[in-house]
């Protein structure tokens, strides 16, 4: 009997063991097969943040075969961003196989942290030095005034000026703009917003009571059409198969 309940225990112990590992590892989303390079699961892109992405970094690997993609998250979900960023990484294969050339800009929005991971190949290109300079500088002003758009795209661009650079490239990009603040509403006079928010009310109910709701269906039915799926330019083909491991840094 009590050799049964050992040997029951022993491949208990086993199984956990063997599980262990899959159970703990970060809940990576599948490998995307459309517009790639820009993956906005945080919702906090514009579209034509996600175009200018995905068509940047489209140009950037016919030229080069180093590949730049983004992604951002509604929460770790207790993970650690290093460890994150990494099985991302190596899970999609961003960045060709044998030059290892791969970057992931990495935005988790619930916790308000950022990660560049970088792949061997261009860790000549990006140190960790460098890369945490551009996060301070680019990453770090958005994110404070709750600004994400502004703060990878501005990122994005410094990061992708870096690697062409390094490939003795240059891509025409836009020119980076200045975070806003999520806050700018308290820069207008408490007496101006009760005048427009009566403003509003008024028309509001003008509209419904003398019109029918005319404008107000109309702008619902704008509002909820103005954001479908994923748009922008299809960046065709897939990643290269790179795997990480070249350092990097968060913020």
């Amino acid at each position: 009997m009590i050799r049964r309940i050992a040997a029951w225990l022993a491949i208990v112990g086993c199984v956990l063991l063997l599980a262990g590992p899959a159970l703990a590892a970060p809940k990576i989303p599948p490998v995307p097969t459309r517009d790639i390079y820009a993956q906005d699961y945080g919702d906090v892109l514009s579209r034509e943040t996600e175009s200018q992405i995905n068509r940047l970094s489209t140009e950037l690997r016919s030229r080069t075969q180093a590949q730049i993609a983004v992604v951002t998250i509604p929460s770790l979900e207790g993970e650690l961003i290093e460890e994150y960023s990494l099985a991302l990484f190596r899970k999609w294969g961003i960045g060709d196989r044998k030059l290892n050339n791969g970057v992931l800009i990495l935005v988790a929005v619930a916790e308000k942290k950022a990660r560049i991971e970088i792949g061997y190949g261009l860790e000549g290109a990006l140190p960790d030095a460098k890369v945490g300079r551009i996060m301070d500088e680019f990453m770090r002003p958005g994110m404070e005034t709750g600004d994400y758009n502004t703060a990878v795209r501005n990122t994005y661009i410094a990061v992708l000026q870096e690697v062409a650079a390094e490939y003795k490239q240059q891509i025409k990009t836009t020119t980076r703009t200045s975070p806003k603040n999520s806050g700018a509403s308290a820069d207008i006079p408490v007496w101006q917003q009760l005048l427009i928010g009566v403003g509003i009310l008024l028309f509001l109910l003008f509209d419904w009571f003398v019109l029918g709701g005319f404008f107000t269906q109309l702008l619902l039915a704008l509002a909820f059409s103005g954001r479908g799926g994923g748009g922008g330019s299809g960046s065709g083909g897939g990643f290269g198969g790179g795997s990480g491991g070249g350092g990097g840094a968060n913020r």
